[in-house]
């Protein structure tokens, strides 16, 4: 399948790619269905880009690389929601702002998005009862 993107072009992907983030991201209720862009020169992020609008994308990262030991205690409701069998069936991402000095990129801590990779479902979680922030600096090294 193609996809016309404004920032990366025509996209090839594969209908087993897509995700289906069924109440959408927070903010962008309407796009429910997105693929992830991986590239080597963006490494370690990647672009959520949704298929409803060529003009929507959200750079995320893993967000065990931001904090090794990142957890979110996921409800039941979600838990069931995202069809989840086993811990390992989950990805959780952090959505990024980069601005144009990359050295003061955040991420989202308290609102991650979990994808069972596995069934292609995703579903973003705002985090009540946690320390985490919503622009937590990002720093390696």
């Amino acid at each position: 399948m193609k996809l016309e993107t404004q920032s990366f072009g025509t996209l090839e992907y594969e209908s087993k790619a897509v995700i289906d983030i069924r109440e959408g991201m927070l903010g962008f209720a309407q796009h429910k269905q997105y693929i992830l862009i991986e590239n080597e020169e963006i490494h370690p992020f990647k672009w959520l880009q949704s298929l409803d609008d060529q003009y929507v994308s959200f750079p995320v990262i893993d967000a065990h690389v931001v904090l090794r030991d990142y957890s979110c205690a996921i409800s039941l409701e979600d838990l069931r929601s995202l069809q989840i069998d086993q811990p390992e069936d989950v990805v959780t991402f952090a959505v990024a702002i980069i601005p144009d000095d990359p050295l003061l990129t955040t991420v989202n801590l308290k609102a991650p998005l979990l994808v069972n990779h596995k069934r292609m479902i995703g579903k973003q979680i705002v985090l009540t009862n946690s320390d985490y922030h919503t622009h937590q600096p990002l720093v390696f090294g």
